[in-house]
This record gives C-alpha cells, structure tokens and sequence, in this order.
C-alpha cells in the first residue's frame, strides 16, 4: 500500500486488467462480455472486480484473489478462461494494493457479472488442451527481476506481466509460449465489430518488426499507434504506464528472440524497409502561441509541448534518420543483433521530431532572444504590440476522422457512436485535450493518444466538426 506499490499496481492493473473487466460504457471494473473469444466456446464475461461484498470481490481475502491472478483458479475452485500471470509476489501483492485502494474503479457495483459457460465443444476442447490443470508455479517466492534494460527485465515483463506471449502465439495450450512459435503471432480474437482479426508476428523478422525503430515500438504499444500513423486493433492494450526503461527492456529482448518467418494474413500493422509515412501523420501547420491566442487555446498548447517532451523522451537518443535508440548507427543491442534501421521518408520518419508544432515556440516564449527583446524588457512598459493570429489550418476533418481510425469506434452505428452527443456540452479546449491525451482522462482507455499526430489546432478542428454533427454524414458500419 506504499504510493509507490500503489502507482505500480495501477500501471500494471490499466495494462494487463481493466480491457477486460470494464465495459465500453462503464466508470467501474463491474465486469463485461468476453467478445474477443470465439463464440463456438461458449459465453464468457469477465468477472466483476468491485468491492461490492456479494457481486463483487469485496468479500474476497487476498489470498483468493493472488490464486485467481497467479493460477486462473476461482473462489469456487474452477480453471477459467482467463490468462494466469507469473508476475513476482512483489508485483502480485501491488496490483491486490490497487484492488483495495479505494480508486473510483472499484466503486462498489450491486450488478453480478452474468456466469460463463462452455458450449459441449468449447468445454471439452478447454479440458484436452488444459489437462484442466492450472500452470505449475511456486505459490510464493517469485521474485521481480531488477528493474533495468535488460533481456532478464524484458522478458519478465513480455511473458508474467504484459502477457505478449500468449496473445501473440497461436493455440490455448498453457504451454504454447514455452515453444518455438512464441511471439510468432496467429492467435485468433474477435472484435469489437465481429470480425476474426490474428495477432501479428512481433518477432524481428521481416513479416514482423524487422523495421521497427524503439521509437516505433514505445509509441505503438503505450499509445496505440502504429508507425504508419493508424490506430492500432482491437484487443491489443495500451501500456499507458510504460517508462523509458521497460520500453528498452522489452525492445530488446523481442529483438533477441528468435525470427519467425510468419506472414499473418490481415494482420497489421507491418513497417517495411522502403514504407513512406504518410504525409498527414506529421503534424500540418506550423502554430504559435501570441498575445491574442485565447486562454483555453494557449494553456492547451503549453500542455501538449510539455506532455510531448515527456512521451518523447524515451526517443531522445534516436537517430533522426529512424534507426534504432542506440549510441550510434550499426551499434549493438542488448542482445548483440545489428541495430536495424528505416529510410526516413520525404513526409517525417521520425514523426515524434514534429510531435507538437508549436512546442518550441511555447518552450521559449518566456526567454529574452538577442535580438531586441532584452531592449524592450528594460523599457517603460507600453501596450503590447499584438501579432496577428496564425490562419487556422484547412483540415479536412471527415477524411481525417476516418484516417485516425475514430470512425471505427464513433461512426454510425460503431458501438460508441452514441457517446458523441456528449460533446456538445463541452469546451472546445477540453475535447481538444481529450483527443490529443485521452488517457489523462481515463488512464485505462483504448482510445489511442493522438498528441504526437495533429497539433492543437488541428484537433480543435475536428472536434468543432464532431460537435457540428460531422460524423452522422459518414456511411454507417453496419
């Protein structure tokens, strides 16, 4: 329960946990329809983790609860079907810290999450697969690794806390990541719309992440976009809490594993070596903060340019030509494989370099320059001469809604259409940070951060056509 086993088993409970057990249109984890496994199976739905004492786990010890997370065994006894985490007793017990926090997540909920069920089929198949045995681990006693950019670390987070092993290897055998297809992609999973999507090849080769810069890889799995400026599918995860550090570690170590030449059909994204990223992925219009800019426009600015320089620092040492985060082109990793690298194209390899346009010109703002602003400091004060405002950039905000793949989740009839009429009632400037940061808001959401794709007054824009009733005009997805 220390603050900082607290804010640790929050990144790892928004990471590994909440995608599950909160519903699209949920504030707490009250539990939700496991749609992502086939329906030939049966029925799932993810257990309510609230602390209501009866629908909930309030009632439940601690013991139950590490049981249930380290072996995928119930309160009643059963095997379910849910991943089973090898996470150390250090991590295990923050992630129980979270659960018994108070955060308005676990708001008591009085609703009891509908039973799971296996069809005839699904059950049997679960039981042969299985062995209806849970995974054989030490009860107690599983240590975290140190925390460092090691291959130890990165695999500690790749297979016991982020689980990429199983969502990224096919077939339910619980032994299926000790093999030699791991991270080699294939897992069938259904989305939010229906439609049968496999994970992709992570391995480095180059059906996989052959291409991938770590610039690439940070922005991807934290934010939710790929190198080609899209949002990433449904039901990866966000790693919203992901440091420089753990973004090294689990870099490497995916680099070290072995390649598997696996060419998943439908999956994506894929960065080859001759991909151009699209021009609209880079930031469209130079954009300054003066004088006349309003209050809520400005602070919007100041935010995003210091949020950017945050996210960003993980690529502070990646070549602008879109090579690998290492002390130089053709270095080593950690795992002794030659630093690969990607041409940068005529419209911004490097799309966090243009992350914010602007960002500098908030930065300085504030700094006399040498030349004159020193002079006009020491003078007596005067009105300030006011720069005219900067065009507002010619956005075509439909294109651009379906492009960043908001159309997906808010089209019509996409399963959050409806929560666009909430938008009418807000500021312009809070929509603008939502889209750009949705996570500050909601630190578990799906939602992809956008912030280092449009600029603030790109994303005021769009959200001034959203509120315009902008999307009704698309073609429905059903």
């Amino acid at each position: 329960m220390s603050p900082a086993a607290l804010a640790r088993g929050a990144t790892i409970f928004h990471a590994s946990c909440e995608a599950c057990h909160r519903g699209g249109d949920a504030e707490t984890v009250s539990g939700a329809p496991l749609r992502e496994l086939p329906s030939y199976m049966g029925s799932f739905y993810a257990a309510n983790l609230t602390s209501h004492p009866t629908a909930g786990v309030g009632s439940a010890t601690d013991e139950e609860l590490a049981r249930v997370i380290r072996y995928a065994v119930s309160r009643d006894g059963r095997l379910m079907v849910m991943p089973s985490y090898a996470m150390g007793d250090a991590d295990l017990a923050a992630v129980l810290g979270f659960m018994r926090s108070g955060d308005p997540l676990f708001a008591p909920d009085a609703r009891p999450a509908p039973k799971s069920e296996f069809s005839f089929i699904g059950g049997l198949g679960f039981r042969i697969v299985t062995g209806n045995e849970p995974a054989e681990r030490p009860a107690s006693g599983i240590p975290v690794p140190a925390k460092a950019a090691t291959l130890e670390y990165g695999r500690y987070m790749a297979h016991d806390v982020y689980d990429c092993a199983s969502c990224h290897t096919d077939g339910f055998s619980p032994t299926k990541t000790e093999g030699d297809d791991v991270y080699s992609g294939g897992m069938s999973f259904i989305d939010p719309e229906g439609n049968k999507v496999r994970s992709s090849n992570i391995t480095f080769h180059e059906t996989g992440l052959a291409n991938w810069t770590q610039e690439d890889f940070t922005r991807a799995v934290r934010d939710g976009i790929a190198p080609d400026g899209s949002a990433l599918r449904s039901p990866m995860p966000r790693f919203r809490g992901m440091d420089a550090v753990e973004a090294q570690a689990l870099y490497d170590y995916l680099r070290s594993v072995p390649k598997k030449d696996n060419e998943v059909k439908g999956a994506r994204p894929r960065l080859t070596a001759t991909s151009v990223r699209p021009a609209w992925v880079v930031a469209s219009t130079e954009t300054s903060v003066d004088e006349g800019t309003d209050a809520d426009t400005a602070s919007s600015v100041a935010e995003a340019a210091a949020l950017s320089q945050k996210q960003t620092s993980v690529s502070a040492s990646t070549p602008a030509n879109g090579g690998t985060a290492t002390a130089g082109a053709g270095a080593s990793t950690a795992s002794g494989a030659p630093a690969s690298s990607t041409p940068s194209s005529k419209s911004g390899a490097a799309v966090a370099s243009s992350a914010v346009t602007g960002g500098g010109s908030v930065a300085s703002s504030g700094a006399p320059s040498k030349t004159g602003n020193a002079t006009v400091a020491s003078a007596a004060p005067s009105a300030p001469a006011h720069k005219p405002h900067s065009p507002e950039p010619k956005v075509d905000a439909a294109k651009l809604f379906v492009q960043l793949g908001c159309a997906s989740c808010h089209g019509p009839g996409a399963r959050y259409h409806d929560r666009l009429a909430r938008a009418s009632g807000k500021s312009d400037a809070d929509l603008v940070r939502w889209v750009r940061n949705p996570e500050q808001f909601l630190p578990g959401t799906p939602m992809p951060t956008y912030a280092d794709l449009i600029d603030v007054r790109t994303a005021r824009a769009l959200v001034r056509w959203v509120k315009a009733g902008g999307p009704a005009s698309l073609p429905s997805s059903r």
